[in-house]
């Protein structure tokens, strides 16, 4: 290539750059770019050993830091990775130029150059290397700026030169300006032992594999371009495998064709395990990883039936590293999108879009998994044992059934099987409900003039006891008189009867109203007490107390990280910082839909809050990401000081239903504030209601449970109530 043909771009012709940055999301882990490079860095140096170089293989990872007035460190200024691998060789440089080209092998899809400029403003290289003979080096750079995409292109050579015989075959990834604040913040406070520890516990698994034949690792940081510490990652710290490496089979799983069920298809997948018993000071936690081209997948979750995480066995614990074909054929663009569907989210989804692609399910790795490990390890197979016997125990003691604790794992505390119980009773008496209405319509058949009437209403009468089973009565008697008691207490704080209200001031009976209802900065909405509300929203995703930025629903974060000038100016305008206020709850029952719920104090007048609820909901269609949506919204205003005539003056669309003693508002436009056109706008059905009235209508409904229950019990109560009133 002439000199003056440089710099030159190279325009793509079969794609377009910006359509694949934008198909080929940043990663969500600020770590990857650092990994792409090391990544690189590692096959660069497999590929000069295929050639048969003899060298010693190194890799260097540089990062800078700026200074402050007082020689403190105030951010990252860039990060140098380098390698002595094969180079940008004319072969490895075309490569480069074709978007997910997988020749280069390693199971590589081409698409981690992307995430380096999806991080850095400046990613730049600078490659020696030997071509026929003759040590040359290239420079070039690759960026998303304007002046790159105009032109459809990501790559830029800069230079091209022959080197001396004597120089050193190396490449740098120069890797300058951090785009986001988020990345900034992350690499601010990180150290240096922070670092090697990220690398070890991402690249175990190819480290392992290594053995003696790790490449020299260092890490330096820099203060401007002073050296201050230096850490070098060895064969001592890495843990070697404590058994033989052991394959699993994994059946490759479809939907029936009525959707109901999951069946094998089959084919099974071969999973390779790879063990570690090491010491508790070395790991943290009892640990099963999934490793997609030796490299740890963080996106994909996997418990053990057989062993606590936290657990220590003999001052040990143990970790799990799997590796499979499938993995690798099956990653995406990213790492840390790969995932592996669990039974629940594989018929959701199936059902959602009418078909799903045969794959493995993860309860099926987790039970093989813990099978494995049990037989592998006799102090494993032992804690197995032991949760059997607490699990018995907690049987015998709470009257739990089999059924009920189907689901409980040894992952589990006594409050989380406890739980998982009593949604297992909740779910019982749906169906149990269920079953009582529909023998009830049996009724309708009933003729009274009929000769075998007394028989046919005798009959129907057995079969409604059969509906509900003494164990059952049992399991169901514990959940109705929990839901006595709240209402009770709820009861008490209303009227300021407990002894915590006594000497505390009006703040306090929001809070402790607030707790009862769902725990503050809770996310477990299905442990809540919600159902005094609506019984539905024990079954939504919940968000109690929590700053609006920070919520993520399903593992995905509800608002934008990146937010344009004005909208970064409305956001913390007049002192405020919109997104870290904190509603009272937030829940999403379904996709484009939002639950807005506010708690007052019992002396707050509601109708002084009204608008409270139409700026969350403003926030939440403005500014969600383009994942969620939500355009319909439900709010609810709670509190004890409500006056109907108050609403409806603070707000006038505001109705008054005087059978149900409630405030609502039909219809609420919630405006979406970056489209002025309103066409995007969404919409909202409010309530306002008293603390006395949500008390009402809960005791009604648990009172309906137990007339059902126990009719003899309910009655011996009315006449006690009756009694105590004459």
């Amino acid at each position: 290539m002439a000199d003056n043909e440089l710099p030159m771009l190279f325009p793509a012709s079969d794609l377009k750059w910006r359509g694949v940055l934008k198909a080929v999301p940043k990663a969500a882990d600020s770590y990857q770019p650092l990994y792409e490079a090391f990544t690189n860095g590692l096959e660069a140096i497999e590929l000069r050993r295929r050639k048969g170089d003899q060298f010693t293989p190194s890799l260097l990872v540089d990062l800078f830091f700026n200074t402050d007035l007082e020689g403190g460190i105030s951010g990252l200024s860039k990060i140098v990775v380098s390698d002595n691998g094969i180079g940008f060789d004319d072969e490895n440089f075309k490569r480069l130029q074709i978007y997910k080209d997988e020749s280069k092998g390693f199971s590589n899809r081409g698409s981690g150059r992307l995430q380096l400029i999806h991080s850095f403003v400046k990613v730049k290289f600078e490659s020696t290397y030997k071509q026929d003979g003759v040590i040359k080096k290239r420079v070039f750079v690759l960026s998303k700026r304007d002046e790159f995409l105009n032109n459809n292109a990501i790559l830029q050579l800069i230079s091209e030169d022959n080197c001396t015989a004597d120089t050193e075959i190396r490449t740098k990834v120069l890797l300058e300006e951090l785009r986001e604040n988020v990345d900034i913040k992350f690499y601010k406070d990180k150290t240096i032992e922070d670092i090697k520890s990220a690398l070890i516990d991402h690249y175990i698994m190819q480290f392992c594999a290594y053995g003696p034949n790790l490449p020299a690792i260092t890490i330096t940081f820099f203060k401007g371009n002073e050296q201050f510490r230096e850490e070098h990652i060895t064969t001592e710290d890495i843990p070697h495998p404590t058994d033989d490496d052991q394959t699993i089979e994994v059946p490759i799983c479809k939907i029936s064709n009525d959707m109901k069920r999951i069946e094998p298809t089959g084919h099974n997948v071969d999973i390779t395990i790879k063990s570690f018993k090491l010491p508790s000071t070395q790991i943290k936690r009892n640990a099963v990883k999934v490793t997609c081209k030796k490299e740890l997948v963080d996106s994909v979750k996997v418990k053990m039936d057989c062993l606590p995480p936290e657990l220590e066995v003999e001052s040990h614990r143990f970790l799990f590293l799997l590796s499979s074909n499938y993995f690798d054929d099956n990653m995406g663009d990213t790492r840390d999108s790969f995932e592996v569907l669990n039974k629940t989210e594989f018929k959701k989804r199936a059902k959602q879009f009418g078909t799903i692609t045969p794959q493995v399910v993860l309860d099926d790795i987790e039970t093989k998994v813990s099978e494995k490990a049990s037989e592998m390890y006799n102090e494993i197979a032992e804690q197995k044992v032991i949760h059997e016997q607490q699990l018995q125990e907690l049987k015998d003691t709470y009257m739990l059934s089999e059924e009920a604790l189907s689901d409980a794992n040894i992952n589990d505390t006594v409050e989380d099987i406890l739980a998982k119980a009593y949604q297992y009773d909740a779910k019982l008496i749906a169906k149990q409900d269920a079953a009582y209405r529909e023998k009830l319509l049996q009724l309708e058949a009933l003729d009274t003039t009929s000769d075998h009437y007394q028989e046919d209403l005798e009959n129907l009468v057995k079969d409604m006891s059969e509906t509900i089973p003494l164990q059952s009565k049992e399991s169901l008697s514990r959940y109705v008189t929990r839901r006595s008691l709240v209402i009770e207490l709820l009861d008490k704080l209303i009227h300021k009867e407990t002894d915590v209200q006594r000497n505390a001031d009006r703040s306090m009976d929001e809070r402790l109203i607030h707790n009862l209802i769902f725990s503050q900065h809770s996310e477990d909405s299905a442990n809540s007490d919600m159902w005094l509300l609506n019984e539905d929203y024990l079954h939504y995703n919940g968000y109690s107390e929590h700053r609006l930025s920070d919520i993520e629903v399903g593992g995905h974060k509800l608002f934008r990280d990146i937010i344009d000038e004005e909208e970064e100016r409305y956001l913390n305008s007049l002192g405020e910082q919109r997104l870290k206020k904190r509603p009272d709850i937030l829940l999403f029952p379904s996709e484009h839909k939002c639950v807005i719920i506010e708690l007052k104090s019992l002396d707050a007048n509601v109708s002084d809050y009204l608008g409270q609820i139409n700026k969350y909901a403003t926030f939440v269609r403005s500014y969600t990401t383009d994942e969620f949506r939500i355009d319909t919204f439900y709010g609810y205003l709670v509190g004890e000081a409500l006056e109907p005539n108050d609403v409806r003056a603070a707000d006038n669309d505001f109705k008054y239903d005087p059978k149900f003693n409630f405030c609502y508002r039909p219809y609420k436009s919630i405006a979406c504030l970056g489209d002025p056109s309103g066409n995007q706008d969404g919409t909202m059905y409010t309530e306002a209601i008293s603390f006395s009235e949500l008390l009402k209508r809960a005791k009604k409904r648990n009172e309906s449970f137990k007339a059902r229950l126990f009719p003899t019990v309910v009655q011996r109560e009315r006449e006690e109530d009756e009694g105590s009133d004459n």
